[in-house]
């Protein structure tokens, strides 16, 4: 057993009883996994996702239960696929048709949306900040913050305005906001600047110029100063936006990751991303701990987004709904950023399965 809350590793059986954690002892007569050689610990989050599968956006969003449980992973957050326009067919969509514990951000603009032209936030009329301050009044149970993409390919010139409205949404209904930095502009200094305590950047360590390495790859005085104030610095590796060694330098330089998350969607299920164990493997090979990559995906990502009073990121019987169980295997691994540089690991994250609400699941998908 692996517990980020208590720092405990003891070896110890673990009863489900009801749907919950208990401190019952086995009687006998429950379905038992056998975790021989293997590590349990609080049920895994991903905290950047993208499941909305809806049929108008084509096939760019993955059903949850593929990335989820099928991969040894209890719960998942939309990382914004959705926004005001889209977001009461969340629930059908999803939640309604899959196991895994969803969550989501929902985006400020208007992500994905046909004949709209530009998508997300890169024009007045695509934001909504109405909408979005009045989805939480019918979905308060599972939004959990909002999301804006600060970036050229997305927003454009329009990105920096974009960002002042996430951020007066998120602070009208008192939740998060989920900053993505990608190619300027808007400039990442400008836009790091309007972040508050609990706020999330995501694709931080990402290898496009102008990002938290400015000149001879020091870290730049908006990101430390983010970070000194209480920003949470998220991975969310996707398909271009982690590389190896602007991550590495940065941890070097004695900047965090405070949580690790795959931004998986279906261009990167079968390469760079490919799943949240692999994208752990990624930070073993780059100097954390096990327990270190455990709580970043496990009692961090919960505390971020508030979901830990719920049980999520704990073993608390009487509170916990979800376990996952892994291996820790010794061998090699190729793995590949988002950049294409291969590195090989050493010391591989296997998932065996998960338990959510009281159910166990085998995670059948490639990892």
């Amino acid at each position: 057993m692996l517990d980020p809350e208590t720092g405990s590793d003891a070896v110890r059986d673990l009863v489900f009883e009801g749907g919950q954690l208990t401190e019952e002892t086995p009687q006998g007569d429950e379905t038992v996994v056998d975790a021989s050689g293997c590590w349990v610990s609080p049920g895994f989050i991903d905290l950047h996702t993208h499941i909305f599968n809806h049929p108008i956006f084509g096939k760019s969003r993955v059903p949850a239960d593929r990335i989820g449980i099928g991969q040894g992973v209890a719960a998942v957050v939309d990382a914004g696929s959705s926004g005001a326009p889209t977001i009461d067919a969340f629930p059908e969509v999803v939640l309604d048709t899959q196991t895994t514990r969803v969550f989501a951000f929902i985006n400020i603009g208007s992500p994905g949306l046909p004949n709209l032209g530009g998508g997300h936030a890169s024009r007045p009329e695509l934001c909504d900040l109405e909408g979005v301050v009045e989805a939480f009044d019918r979905h308060g149970d599972w939004l959990v913050g909002v999301k804006v993409l600060a970036s050229q390919s997305h927003t454009g010139t329009f990105g920096l305005e974009a960002v002042k409205l996430a951020r007066k949404a998120a602070e009208l209904v008192g939740k998060p906001l989920m900053l993505h930095i990608g190619n300027a502009p808007p400039l990442i200094d400008d836009v790091l600047d309007l972040l508050r305590p609990g706020d999330i950047v995501t694709h931080t360590y990402h290898g496009k110029v102008g990002g938290v390495l400015g000149y001879q790859d020091r870290i730049i005085p908006a990101f430390r100063a983010a970070v000194d104030r209480g920003v949470i610095v998220d991975l969310g590796h996707g398909r271009s936006s982690f590389s190896f060694r602007v991550c590495e330098l940065a941890l070097e330089q004695r900047m965090p990751l405070h949580t690790i998350s795959s931004d998986l969607h279906r261009g990167n299920l079968d390469r760079y991303a490919v799943s949240l164990a692999r994208t752990m493997t990624k930070m073993r090979l780059l100097g954390l701990s096990l327990g270190e990559v455990v709580e970043r995906v496990t009692l961090a990502p919960a505390r971020a987004i508030g979901i830990d009073e719920q049980g999520f990121g704990r073993l608390a019987p009487g509170r916990s709904t979800t376990l996952s169980i892994f291996r820790e295997e010794t061998g090699e691994l190729t793995l590949e950023d988002a950049e294409g540089t291969a590195r090989t690991a050493t010391e591989i994250i296997r998932p065996v399965g998960t338990v959510v609400n009281g159910s166990w699941f085998d995670a059948s998908e490639p990892v």
